[in-house]
């Protein structure tokens, strides 16, 4: 017996060890259609171990022939299979696309589902447009996934295919959908589309809200501030994180040393409701970042806050903020104060001051 059939007969013993090392020795001596043999033996193995030791090695092998005879492997029953499966295909290269395309246009939905899982996983520029094959799928849920993915990966080019879907879709989730992807790769007419459909945004339902407040955040202008603004008042608490984040973005696109005379207000209001402490931290570090006068008085208000999070940002945010005036109040502070944190953003602060 040559030692290749030893090794593949090394693939019935009743050892789990022994068949670890067949598989092993099986891709260290480049055995014929070890690739072959591996897939046979995964599909019959009982062992995780030996299942592991096999996925491991499959990896190992040539791409464009492990990716071809791995494929059916999708339809197994076992999830633990498909899903290594889908493990060792994205580790491909642009090898797999040509072997992938027939997949999405499969019967099973499910084999469709892990192609697009695959091509996400690939991240290769050649993913992009097989991707976008599937915003014509039959099932919403594919569109849906497809519409995620393209967002994820940042792909160029498809923002008229996306505009198009949300303007015409009535599904609420594959607009929410649209609405994420296209914060990320929207162009000019996203932002066109999106202010005729939410002409009258307080109609908006609160799970599509947060998708909107996610596209504003990084397409929205200075002309959405005042609508923003008004939410704090409704949905403050609820969507805290969505509404800092939005005018955060909106602001950082204005490029303004100072804060419209209406927000600085709002935002004290803000910071002075029940929202959690590390929204208001948030707050005051953004409120640091601009220039007008009356925000001093906010920060240096709350800098002796007993809440460790709201004192921490206030005394960053007047490093930030760069008044040499609250030079004292800062040092007048270090005699009050214990927490070594808060010690060290004061003294920061104050190097920052003293510049």
């Amino acid at each position: 017996m040559s030692n290749n059939d030893e090794l593949i007969s090394a693939l019935k013993s009743e050892d789990e060890r022994d068949r670890a090392f067949a598989v092993e020795d099986i891709v260290y001596d480049k055995v014929p259609e070890a690739i072959d043999l591996l897939v046979k033996q995964l599909e019959l193995e009982k062992s995780q171990f030996v299942r592991e030791v096999i996925i491991r090695n499959l990896k190992t092998l040539p791409g464009n022939e492990l990716v071809e005879k791995i494929i059916p492997l999708l339809r197994s029953d076992d999830a633990y299979i498909r899903n290594a499966i889908i493990d060792i295909i994205s580790e491909q290269d642009k090898e797999a696309i040509s072997l992938l395309r027939p997949l999405l246009k499969d019967s099973n939905k499910d084999i469709r589902k892990f192609t697009l899982d695959i091509l996400f996983l690939l991240n290769s520029p050649f993913s992009k447009n097989l991707i976008a094959e599937a915003l014509g799928d039959s099932d919403i849920n594919m569109v849906i996934t497809a519409v995620e993915y393209l967002g994820r990966i940042e792909a160029s080019g498809v923002a008229p295919q996306i505009n198009d879907l949300f303007a015409k879709s009535k599904n609420i989730l594959l607009r929410c959908t649209c609405l994420e992807t296209m914060a990320l790769i929207g162009d000019d007419e996203s932002l066109i589309i999106v202010s005729e459909l939410y002409a009258d945004p307080d109609g908006i339902a609160d799970l599509e809200m947060y998708s909107y407040l996610k596209f504003l955040a990084k397409r929205g202008n200075a002309q959405h501030l005042p609508w923003v603004l008004s939410l704090i008042k409704s949905k403050g608490r609820l969507m805290a994180k969505e509404l800092i984040n939005t005018i955060e973005g909106i602001m950082e696109r204005t490029k303004q040393d100072n804060l419209p005379a209406e927000m600085v207000p709002a935002l004290s209001e803000y910071i002075a409701s029940n929202i959690n402490a590390i929204n208001k931290y948030e707050l005051l570090l953004f409120l640091g970042q601009f220039r007008n006068p009356e925000i001093l008085q906010v920060l240096l208000d709350y800098s002796s806050s007993p809440e460790k999070l709201i004192c921490l940002g206030a005394v960053e945010a007047v490093g930030l903020y760069g008044a040499k005036e609250a030079l004292q109040t800062l040092k007048n502070l270090i005699k009050q104060i214990e927490d070594d944190e808060i010690l060290e953003a004061i003294d920061k602060s104050i190097n920052q001051l003293s510049r």
